[in-house]
């Protein structure tokens, strides 16, 4: 059995040993982990319909208020080892409110026991209705860093009820429960649905045009990106010692400094230094390492659907290192790891450059959508660009242990809305093959960008090639005179020439001439060591040799074909062509010709862009050739 299979097949059979104790194994799990002690956690059998009792949350600043609970049923395995507690909450203008994004893992109480946290929302009913996440299958689900299985999470799992529920005008005999949060078929049904509630993701320091990248991306996340003002220098000085409590605002963030990114939700239990809340996962990530921050709530915003919270985080006290079905949990008192992120911009034309520097988590999964959501905001703020453009950049990326990454290249023929996409995402793309790679981790440990702006379009077409001969001897320059069509300018003439080698084989050859980058595409397309790497040095091989690219670059390439071979995760890339195709053709597994070319590179003053081919020919007997 594969080693990972086997780490999952475990990871399943103990979870499934935990659902069938029941809820007398979560309670002395409890005890065990030094959590709430047995009588104050209520088990999920043990609720009834009819129960009352409350609950605490923030509706504005720190202050912890307490909202009324009713329970109305208990829904039993909404998915696999999971059940819900289905409440009918009140007071703190709820009845108006509805259920508040944001409100996510406040604790909700019966006889002063804990019974869970809010953590599901009726988003188009016109009742408080909430799902109430059991606090025991959160503390276990957390111990054990479950991850759900994506594509089970997104199938609806429709509950009966024991007796019919009226709510208002309407009875219900079921109640189907969704683990996506904005699930389309909820829409416009007259059925009792419940979704989790979204986070609120405040976004500090934000522009529109970037807030609206970052919606893009975390639509189908469950977040709600919205532009915060974050907390004033007064609030922050005045609240910096509030302690972290069970009803009060609980950030998560993704990134922090000069601009911030934070998820907002609530505290349900604290024990030690052990924290737990939302009552639904952030991202289900299983583990992770974010950090753990206090908060602020600017105010609720209303809306049809769910209502939010508009808050902002303060003070980073811990750390989240569990994100899993049944809510977050981390530890006080514990310090994140960062990445940390300079970058600067400045305009021609302009005094001073700006540089904003940011702290990102160092998740696998999200560093490249964080990198390039810091870097595309940052191009941003410095409003409307040109329509016509040109942006000089330079990008070096730390790695530990290893030489450093370096861009250093030109972009130019786009416009200015369409810069940070054709400016960084070939950054979050190196930084995703460096830290996701299979084979070792790569760390990075710092990233600094230079972006200088130009309000000019610096680019040129290649349109015709003129080469020197037809035909040549090995050994022979081969000279082609370029002719290039700059942007709005006259047709200019560059010369660029190659030398031979003097065993080249006689044969027909051709000739491209074209940018830097498609030239090294098809550089590392003939290697399959660097376009299939095995290895992470063979990963970071291929992207230092990307990287080197320059647009502004002049290139004829000459490929020569199978010159080598690799096998193994080896490369022999020097050898006769008669061993070539041997060893190609034999019955070792694996193996693969490794290709090269011929490269002459010149230095221009624009950005290239297009490609031109020219064949020619390669004999010893030039003489005769052209003679004939």
């Amino acid at each position: 059995m594969h080693p990972t299979t086997r780490s999952i097949l475990l990871r399943s059979v103990l979870f499934a040993l935990l659902v069938v104790a029941g809820s007398e194994a979560s309670k002395r799990s409890l005890v065990a982990a030094g959590a709430a002690k047995p009588m104050n956690v209520w088990k999920v059998d043990d609720v009834r319909a009819g129960m009352k009792g409350y609950g605490r949350t923030v509706m504005k600043g720190t202050k912890i208020e307490t909202f009324q609970a009713e329970v109305l049923g208990v829904l039993k395995n909404t998915s696999p080892g999971r059940d819900l507690i289905l409440c009918r909450l009140s007071g703190l203008d709820l009845e108006k409110t509805g259920v508040i994004a944001g409100m996510s893992g406040s604790p909700v109480y019966i006889e002063e026991k804990l019974l869970g946290a809010v953590a599901y929302a009726w988003a188009y009913g016109k009742e408080p209705i909430a799902g109430i996440t059991p606090f025991t299958q959160m503390h276990s689900c957390v111990e054990l860093f479950e991850r759900r299985d994506l594509a089970e999470q997104a199938k609806p799992a429709r509950v009966g009820l024991r007796q019919p529920l009226r709510i208002g005008n309407n009875s219900f005999e079921s109640v189907t429960v969704s683990q996506t949060q904005d699930d389309p078929e909820a829409r416009g049904k007259e059925e009792l649905w419940l979704t989790p509630l979204q986070t609120p993701l405040a976004a500090t320091g934000f522009t529109a045009h970037s807030l609206k990248l970052l919606r893009s991306h975390t639509r189908n996340l469950g977040m709600v990106p919205m532009q915060g003002g974050g907390a004033s220098a007064k609030i922050v000085e005045s609240e910096k010692d509030v302690p972290l409590q069970p009803g009060g605002p609980l950030a998560v963030t993704l990134i922090r400094g000069d601009f911030d990114l934070s998820g907002i939700g609530t505290v349900t239990h604290i024990e030690g230094n052990r924290v737990y809340g939302w009552g639904h996962p952030f991202m289900s990530l299983g583990a992770c390492e974010f950090p753990l921050m206090t908060g602020y709530i600017h105010t609720v915003y209303p809306r049809q659907t769910v209502s939010f919270k508009m808050g902002s985080p303060l003070k980073t006290v811990g750390v989240i290192n569990a994100d899993v079905s049944t809510g977050i949990a981390g530890w006080l008192d514990r310090k994140p790891d960062m990445l940390p992120m300079r970058m600067t911009v400045s305009r021609q034309g302009e005094a001073e450059p700006r540089t904003f520097n940011v702290e990102l988590v160092r998740q696998r999964s999200l560093m490249p959508s964080l990198v390039f959501t810091a870097l595309t905001n940052s191009v941003d703020m410095e409003g409307d660009l040109p329509d016509e453009m040109t942006a000089d950049l330079r990008i070096r990326i730390e790695i530990e242990g290893k030489e450093p990454v370096i861009v250093q290249d030109v972009f130019s023929g786009f416009a200015g809305g369409r810069a940070p996409s054709a400016l960084y995402s070939q950054v979050g793309a190196i930084v995703g093959l460096l830290t996701q790679n299979p084979y070792k981790p790569l760390r990075i440990t710092r990233i600094d960008c230079e972006t200088t702006i130009y309000p000019t379009r610096r680019t040129a077409e290649v349109e015709s090639i003129e080469l020197n001969s037809d035909v040549y001897e090995p050994g022979d320059t081969v000279k082609a005179t370029v002719y290039l069509r700059p942007y709005k300018g006259e047709r200019e003439r560059v010369t660029i020439a190659l030398k031979l080698p003097r065993d080249l084989p006689e044969g027909s050859y051709t000739a491209a001439l074209c940018d830097d980058v498609s030239a090294i595409r098809s550089e590392l397309r003939d290697n399959p060591l660097l376009s299939n790497p095995q290895t992470a040095e063979q990963i970071l091989e291929a992207v230092q040799k990307q990287t080197k690219a320059q647009r502004t670059n002049l290139v004829m390439r000459i490929p020569r074909g199978a010159t080598g071979v690799a096998f193994t995760g080896q490369a022999l890339p020097d050898l006769p062509r008669g061993m070539v195709q041997i060893m190609s053709t034999s019955r070792r597994t694996g193996t693969q010709t490794i290709s090269s070319s011929l490269v002459a590179r010149k230095k221009t003053e624009w950005v290239i862009q297009g490609l031109e081919t020219v064949k020619f020919t390669v004999t010893k007997n030039k003489k005769v050739l052209t003679a004939n």
